[in-house]
């Protein structure tokens, strides 16, 4: 649905969010505008912290693709 938003993983559902997942609605932009997907490689940030001596380098991620579906589901 418009209202909804699912990502799948290797072929399991990872996360899923809707529109009563955020704040107020008129958060929600994704079903009043065209939108682009950006796939980042990010080391470090609030979450999981800074990278420290534990932290493996250099960072990789493969995408062999990605498919994006739109309509009622």
């Amino acid at each position: 649905s418009d209202d909804r938003i699912i990502w799948i993983v290797d072929g399991e559902r990872y996360l899923a969010i809707d529109d009563r997942d955020v704040p107020t609605p008129a958060d929600w932009v994704f079903n009043k505008s065209p939108f682009f997907i950006i796939l980042n490689l990010a080391v470090g940030g609030n979450w999981p912290g800074p990278p420290d001596e534990t932290t493996v380098f250099p960072q990789t991620m493969l995408v062999d693709y990605v498919r994006v579906y739109q309509g009622n589901q």
